[in-house]
């Protein structure tokens, strides 16, 4: 189920690898056959580690379809490092709405990885005929974000007060 392009690996998490991020961050890298990076991890912050234990919950309440319901990994090719997550958050609804969200290492940003990461899931989205959008949340001032989501043609569709709402619809030829 990886997917992969010039600069990235995409690779959905299983449960047992979710449970390993949670337990030893630095075991899931040698898990995945990566470069272990620091010390810091992107679950230092405790609302991502809140996240992946939902996402662990729900991996494991429907394990066939874990693909639509993990993180996925995004890792550097090149250097061989997990650099950030991609969050899916169920199959497509009867909208064809899939949720997601992402994150990705302070050292990574604003270098194209996310719109990259993001495009690339997009595409293993919309392949799926159910999938007509793609919706995130940002914060509202979470202006990287905001960009990210704009240079994948994300349209701004609801707001409330602490959130902006995206959707990126499915592509004409999808």
């Amino acid at each position: 189920m990886t997917t992969m392009d010039k600069r990235l690996i995409l690779r959905p998490l299983t449960a047992a690898e979710l449970a390993l991020a949670l337990a030893d961050y630095a075991g899931l890298e040698q898990a995945l056959g990566l470069n272990v990076t620091s010390t810091t991890t992107l679950l230092d912050d405790e609302e991502m580690r809140y996240a992946m234990r939902v996402r662990h919950t729900k991996v494991l309440q429907d394990e066939q379809n874990y693909c639509w319901l993990t993180m996925w990994a995004i890792i550097h090719r090149e250097q061989q490092q997990l650099i950030g997550f991609l969050i899916l958050k169920g199959r497509p609804n009867e909208q064809g709405e899939i949720i997601v969200g992402y994150v990705l290492d302070e050292r990574y940003r604003g270098q194209g990885y996310a719109t990259e990461a993001l495009r690339q899931l997009a595409a293993w989205i919309f392949s799926h005929p159910g999938a007509r959008w793609i919706i995130a949340d940002t914060e509202k001032d979470n202006f990287a974000s905001h960009r990210v989501l704009q240079h994948l043609g994300a349209e701004l569709y609801r707001e409330t007060e602490d959130l902006f709402w995206w959707r990126i619809s499915r592509p004409a030829s999808s």
